[in-house]
């Protein structure tokens, strides 16, 4: 396929040398013009006299006439040094793009999101409208229905559905308008908003991964959110402390625990996994065996943690065991203590975990 397509461009290039310079120019400098109606363009953008969407949509049209007009000023420029002028520029138009696909290409993989054939054309169902008929028709009923949440539900997860992560972003954040104390919403415009910048934490989206954890400070997703916009950051320890409290108080089978495991293991940490022989012969003991196995194993660790204080995974495993035995204040006295003998580069992740334990009651 992308040979027919270098073949084409040749083609396209060769016409364009060929063609004879038309006369009768009227001398309106038309690549100006459209330069200017940029200018304008971005002005009313920034005056607010044209909505973001909009305002691209006619920047790329605009750019595609200026790029045009430019490309035919070019060739007839090409045009003025003969026919001699063609072999040559015809071969630097197929080489170099050949050389760059040899060099860079990578055709065993898919076609990027953006560019599988027009989303928007696509069937909601068959023999029903374009995703592109639905959201209009649910956009013009929202404009008489601001408020209607299952509309806003509707054009979120259709906008979310063909990877337009604008809208969808822009829905959920109406959504969060209209109810403000369910915090799924602010999760889910915050995802689609690293949707739009191919999983960055932008400015925009630090933003309402702020207002989420200023409304739910222990919610899992911002919890991990937070993770990443640390990570992203260059702060590789306040990552880690983060991802490893919010490991420390999630079950095994949480959702989240198979992305924040490699999260982890990028930074050089392994969790601490039970085998199912192991987890098996503890549920199968009565409860009296249950506790004094844990009694046992706690003793042992406090034990060796004597020896080995700068152990850090070793303090957190400590206070687990102390808080799955109802022992919150052997909890937080065993992290306190770990935090006052373990290396300064450690202090963070015990701090993380203790907070939680802290402001925790059911952990």
């Amino acid at each position: 396929m992308i040979w027919v397509l270098l073949i084409l461009l040749l083609l396209t290039a060769a016409l364009l040398m060929l063609r004879k310079p038309q006369s009768g120019a009227t001398g309106i400098d038309s690549v100006g013009h459209f330069k200017a109606q940029l200018d304008e363009l971005e002005a009313d953008r920034k005056r607010g006299l044209i909505d973001e969407r909009d305002a691209v949509a006619a920047k790329v049209e605009i750019e595609r006439r200026l790029l045009r007009r430019e490309r035919a000023t070019d060739a007839r420029v090409v045009t003025d040094g003969g026919f001699q002028s063609i072999i040559p520029c015809a071969l630097l138009v197929l080489l170099v793009p050949a050389t760059l696909y040899v060099v860079m290409g990578r055709p065993d993989l898919p076609a990027k999101p953006g560019f599988i054939a027009n989303n928007r054309q696509m069937l909601v169902e068959e023999g029903g409208p374009t995703y592109g008929e639905a959201l209009k028709a649910i956009q013009a009923h929202l404009e008489d229905a601001p408020d209607d949440k299952r509309g806003w539900d509707v054009l979120a997860k259709s906008a979310r559905a063909i990877r337009d992560y604008s809208l969808a972003a822009n829905a959920f954040a109406e959504l969060a308008r209209l109810e403000p104390d369910e915090p799924k919403w602010r999760v889910q415009q915050l995802e689609a908003m690293l949707g739009m910048a191919n999983g960055q934490m932008t400015p925009a989206a630090r933003l309402v991964l702020a207002r989420l954890m200023s409304d739910e400070p222990n919610h899992p997703a911002g919890q991990y959110y937070m993770g990443l916009a640390f990570f992203q950051a260059g702060d590789e320890d306040r990552a880690r402390a983060v991802w490893l409290a919010l490991a420390d108080r999630s079950p095994d089978d949480a959702p989240w625990m198979a992305p924040l495991r490699e999260r982890l293991e990028a930074l050089g940490e392994s969790l601490p996994t039970i085998s199912d022989d192991e987890m098996a012969a503890v549920a199968a003991m009565s409860d009296e065996d249950r506790e004094a196995f844990i009694a046992q194993m706690i003793a042992r660790l406090a034990e060796r943690l004597e020896a080995n204080p700068g152990d850090v995974e070793g303090w957190m495993m400590l206070a687990r065991s102390q808080l799955s035995m109802g022992d919150r204040e052997s909890a937080i006295a065993a992290l306190e203590r770990g935090i006052s003998l373990v290396d300064e580069a450690d202090k963070p992740t015990l701090k993380a975990f203790l907070d939680n334990v802290r402001t925790k009651p059911d952990l």
